[in-house]
């Protein structure tokens, strides 16, 4: 039994290519979102912490700040490269 026979594959007819490319891209803008808010959240605490650490309640908010941006930016930038290499 060949795949044409086999009732399992069936054949369906391809989605409009607006719509392939539509959901395509809400996928792909859903996963740069999860990593660059990740992202955003490790830096803010991380940062934050350090900051804390190091110069008190001033430190902590000036870090987690800081640390937002940077982590949210970075995040995007490694998931970027990440997808261009797949």
């Amino acid at each position: 039994m060949n795949d044409s026979e086999d009732p399992r594959h069936e054949r369906r007819e391809p989605a409009s290519l607006a719509r392939e490319v539509g959901t395509s891209l809400k996928q792909e803008t859903r996963s740069w979102l999860r990593w660059g808010a990740w992202g955003a959240v490790l830096g803010a605490v991380t940062l934050g912490a350090a900051g804390f650490w190091f110069f008190g309640t001033t430190g902590l908010l000036l870090g987690a700040a800081i640390g937002a941006v940077a982590g949210g930016i970075g995040s995007l930038l490694l998931y970027l490269h990440g997808a261009s290499v797949l």
